[in-house]
């Protein structure tokens, strides 16, 4: 009877997202249906409760897949509820009607059950409703809450950005700001469980999301999928994790679970329990949610015994935005003016490679509007800000030397990071070459996956980061000459001479 249940459903669902491919609404909102199979997984993550009457709430409904997967999974209970009051927000009008009659099907199941339901349906924004209703004290409260909330950026200077300032709440993002009111509807030991891009577990733009959790919220648990794609009806190409929290206070010696499956094939799924202070470490004040699978990897991270500050070196965001210079200052050819514009497309094999043969321009004409955003000759070593496709490894390093491409200043494209002295160039080649050979190990490598699910490479992260002594770092260095050992050398190279 379930299965049957969910079935209709989600052939519904597949077929509303069908033919809404192109809708405006749905890319306006960067809103994807869950799938049934996932949204059931999603709902099992609840702890039933022996209340008589529960509440409930899916704050970005849709066409009620996820509320259909609470309701079927609270149907299997031993101990059913007699009354289920649900809550649905949709802002999209046009799938409106579709909810409404998908939620008959939800009526017919819990009439079959002996449950009682109502079904209350909001077809209004769910930011400026609960901004207000928290504000004036007013705001329901609820047992469970089921999430999968808009993706898109909230831009600075909006209305939905004041309301959200005007409480307490600062994020980036939608999906952090469906988050952050929807823990804050949660009854005492309440439950949420919401489906998201993994990006908010690191770097500073969802530092204060990421503080605003754990002073109200207890992670439970939390599932990773290995796939970016086949997760939704749509194509999705960001990291996607799934949460569990609970409305209680966080202790460093919680256990959480952390599962992991390649797809939607749950029965595959592997997991492990994590104390808390190995998730977010307690000395982090960035406060880092690192879902780490290989304690070893951490281990020996966590051996290393230098920062940047202690080797006296910096990471810094290149300062040049090629598509704001000046028009006529990008050039193809060389000037007697001009400098070499370095970008990610000029990395090759752990070096600067350039000039080369490409859509963009190689040089840059100094003019009083750029000149103290380039940098004097030296040796600096280089990190691609992100990673394509067609590379295996988020963390891609390369030296620059000067003296093998010009004497000139240099200007560093703001899709690439530099490691620097004060602005200048490193000490000297051996070590620019050895901590370009550690970032290019699979030990930094699987350790930047601990904690981040996004393909971009931030300064904050690479700062996060462990570092072997100057010494050290010679050492590697003097291992190579023109271009970096492959991959297995390099990881034999890191262990027989770090540890």
């Amino acid at each position: 009877m379930v299965i049957d249940f969910l079935k209709r459903f989600d052939e519904r669902s597949n077929n509303t997202s069908i033919i809404r491919s192109e809708d405006i609404n749905k890319q306006l909102n960067e809103q994807y249906f869950t799938p049934m199979k996932i949204s059931y997984y999603m709902a099992s993550m609840f702890k039933p409760i022996k209340k008589k009457e529960i509440t409930f709430m899916d704050a970005g409904a849709g066409v009620g897949n996820l509320t259909a997967a609470f309701i079927a999974y609270v149907c299997s209970w031993k101990v059913k509820p007699k009354k289920l009051t649900v809550f649905l927000n949709e802002v999209d009008r046009t799938i409106i009607e579709e909810l409404r009659n998908n939620m008959e099907l939800c009526i017919e199941l819990c009439g079959r059950n002996n449950i009682d339901i109502e079904i209350v349906l909001k077809n209004e924004d769910f930011i400026s409703s609960t901004v207000k209703d928290l504000k004036e004290e007013k705001a329901m409260l609820f047992d469970y809450i089921i999430l999968n909330p808009p993706y898109k950026k909230l831009n600075t200077n909006t209305s939905d950005k004041r309301l959200l300032s005007s409480i307490g709440i600062e994020v980036p993002n939608y999906y952090a700001a469906f988050v952050s009111l929807s823990h804050r509807l949660l009854q005492r030991s309440g439950q949420l469980v919401c489906i998201t891009p993994r990006s908010f577990c690191n770097g500073q733009y969802f530092k204060n999301f990421r503080n605003d959790l754990f002073k109200n919220i207890k992670i439970e648990r939390i599932h990773l999928f290995d796939a970016r794609k086949d997760i939704f009806y749509d194509d999705v190409l960001q990291e996607t994790i799934i949460m569990f929290l609970t409305r209680n206070e966080q202790k460093i010696n919680d256990n959480i679970v952390i599962s992991e499956s390649l797809n939607d094939d749950f029965s595959t799924s592997q997991e492990i329990k994590k104390r808390f202070d190995n998730v977010v470490f307690p000395y982090d004040q960035e406060k880092v949610i690192r879902l780490i699978r290989d304690d070893e990897i951490v281990e020996k991270m966590h051996l290393l015994p230098c920062t940047l500050d202690d080797l006296d070196v910096m990471v810094s965001t290149g300062p040049v935005v090629d598509f704001r210079e000046k028009e006529g200052l990008l050039r193809f050819e060389g000037t007697l003016f001009s400098v070499p514009i370095i970008y990610p497309e000029n990395f090759s094999n752990g070096f600067i490679d350039w000039p080369i043969t490409s859509k963009k321009a190689g040089f840059l004409i100094e003019d009083v509007s750029n000149t103290k955003n380039l940098r004097p000759s030296g040796i600096y070593v280089l990190v691609k800000r992100m990673s394509s496709k067609e590379e295996k490894k988020r963390v891609v390093a390369a030296v620059y030397d000067s003296r093998h491409i010009s004497n000139s200043k240099v200007a560093f494209d703001n899709k690439v990071n530099y490691y620097h002295v004060s602005k200048k160039g490193l000490l000297n080649k051996s070590q620019a070459k050895g901590l370009s050979l550690y970032l290019n190990s699979s030990l930094v490598d699987f350790y930047f996956r601990t904690f981040s699910g996004s393909t971009q490479v931030n300064v904050s992260d690479l700062k996060s980061l462990r570092y072997p002594t100057s010494k050290m770092l010679e050492k590697l260095g003097d291992t190579y000459r023109n271009e970096l050992p492959s991959q297995s050398e390099i990881d034999q190279l890191i262990n027989d001479i770090l540890f």
